[in-house]
């Protein structure tokens, strides 16, 4: 499975209980990839209006959501992950994305692609 997540300059997913900024161009990324996918309940909860007309929430119907959007989903589910970084830099009490489980494949400006580490 792949996803987006937004993270600050110093990994932070949660700055003070909300997002950080995002740059122009990751609202369409995340819309990008999650069209026509399936969210779980409580990712869709999350999600933007503009973005929960794009997916589908298992509520009613059989599929399994096959797009992670909250962290531990993100954690135990992703096999590709796209962060997208904001400019901000968040305080002490911000809540900081561990990649233990991700190494780095690629590392741009705005964007960086990690991968799910192979267990042995």
């Amino acid at each position: 499975m792949i996803t987006t997540l937004l993270l600050t300059k110093n990994d932070q997913y949660l700055i003070e209980g909300r997002l950080p900024k995002r740059p122009d161009f990751d609202k369409d990324l995340l819309a990008g990839l999650a069209k026509g996918l399936t969210v779980s309940k409580k990712g869709y909860d999350m999600l933007p209006n503009s973005i929960k007309k794009e997916v589908h929430c298992p509520i009613g119907i059989s599929k399994e959501p096959n797009f992670p959007i909250t962290i531990p989903e993100i954690s135990g589910l992703a096999d590709i992950l796209l962060v997208v970084r904001s400019l901000e830099i968040g305080g002490s009490d911000s809540k900081v994305f561990r990649f233990d489980n991700f190494e780095l494949l690629l590392k741009q400006r705005d964007i960086e692609i990690y991968m799910r580490k192979k267990t042995k």
